[in-house]
């Protein structure tokens, strides 16, 4: 359930459940503890949709058209003109396996990879998207810490790809002077998983008088392929617990990226 928690100037919003807001003139911050994520292992980004859930009650969440899902949200009042200062962190975690198995002459090679990506995005009052936060606004294909996803950008929080490969030359055995060939099967996993907590900043300079949401989305992705020979593969990524604070500031005259 959302459970609200005013104080002078700075709110606490605890997501996962029904809508609760409150406007602030400084601060606000939010938390995410709901809204799990699943994908499919041998999906490429973008293309197929992942599907998400409140882990309490089990209600689907939207997802938006290009694979991310809102997990936090938090309601300012700007004036004049001023600037938003957003800070985030995420607990993600990564799980990849990766298995071989070779005959003698010849290679097998297996991936498995995953990755957790995030973004901010600033709503009016009808729920609009009206700015994507700087630096992913920023964002080209060619940028370290970029990912495209769908016809957007986020930042990677997390990405792993794990590739084993194992290769058997031929057997050959000699007893005096006569020789021989040889075959035996050896097979090989490798399996990863860490769980780990990330921070990213954003920035939505020179905001225009209003009343705004900053919303918080993070999208997940994971694949999975034997690329040779014969073996198996797992990829598999997700994001938990997590917090977002909002702090209204002006900048320096004329600032601009």
């Amino acid at each position: 359930m959302r459970q609200l928690l005013g104080v002078a100037l700075v709110s606490l919003l605890l997501t996962g459940g029904a809508v609760a807001q409150t406007a602030s003139s400084k601060a606000t911050a939010a938390v995410n503890t709901a809204v799990g994520c699943t994908v499919t292992n041998a999906t490429n980004i973008g293309t197929l949709p992942m599907t998400c859930h409140d882990i309490f009650s089990g209600a689907a969440v939207a997802v938006t058209a290009d694979n991310f899902v809102p997990v936090m949200d938090a309601t300012v009042k700007v004036s004049n003109s001023e600037s938003l200062f957003v800070s985030t962190s995420m607990v993600t975690g990564l799980y990849t396996s990766t298995t071989t198995k070779t005959k003698t002459g010849s290679s097998s090679t297996a991936t498995g990879t995953g990755g957790v990506y995030e973004r901010a995005v600033l709503l009016d009052g009808s729920g609009n998207v009206v700015a994507t936060a700087f630096p992913v606004a920023e964002c080209t294909s060619i940028i370290l810490g970029c990912q495209a996803i769908g016809n957007g950008f986020g930042v990677t929080l997390d990405s792993r790809v794990q590739t084993l490969t194992q290769s058997l030359s031929d057997c050959v055995v000699t007893v005096g002077t006569t020789s021989g060939s040889c075959t035996f099967t050896s097979t090989i996993g490798l399996i990863l998983q860490t769980t780990s907590a990330h921070s990213f900043d954003f920035i939505f300079p020179n905001v225009g008088v209003g009343t705004y949401s900053v919303e918080i989305q993070m999208a997940v992705n994971s694949d999975a392929q034997v690329v040779s020979g014969s073996g198996s593969a797992v990829g598999a990524a997700a994001f938990g617990l997590g917090s977002v604070t909002v702090e209204v500031v002006r900048l320096v005259h004329d600032f601009s990226f």
